[in-house]
């Protein structure tokens, strides 16, 4: 239910616009036709039903761009995490193989198998 937050949240952005913007338009449709069924008030539903069908779906859009936007920073912030951790797992092998390997060498100068002079080049080749 909570996973992928982000992805979910946009979809339901989405499907907010559409809800809206459909809505909106169908309203100012009705609205813009009813003025021929009904001679009273003609000329302000002739106006009114397409104000209400674009200001309807402006406001759909501008409402959801903020909805959408909230969801991307969610998912966004959830794709730098994933990074970070996997970063930090790598770091963290590479500092055993590290440590591994300068134990090694360490076990080698102290049983003279290798001179003080290809000690220090095997310790700065790696770093």
């Amino acid at each position: 239910m909570f996973d992928q937050i982000g992805t979910k949240i946009k979809k339901v952005a989405k499907i907010c616009y559409h809800i809206g913007e459909i809505s909106s338009i169908t309203i100012g449709i009705i609205l813009f036709f009813m003025a021929f069924i009904n001679w009273d008030d003609t000329w302000f539903l002739m106006f009114v039903g397409p104000a209400i069908a674009a200001l309807g779906w402006l406001m759909s859009w501008l409402s959801v761009l903020c909805i959408y936007g909230f969801g991307e920073l969610i998912e966004k912030t959830t794709e730098i995490e994933r990074h970070m951790r996997i970063g930090e797992m790598k770091s963290e092998a590479q500092s055993k193989v590290d440590f591994e390997r300068n134990q090694r060498i360490e076990r080698l100068r102290s049983q003279g198998l290798i001179t003080e002079e290809e000690y220090q080049q095997a310790i700065t080749k790696k770093q």
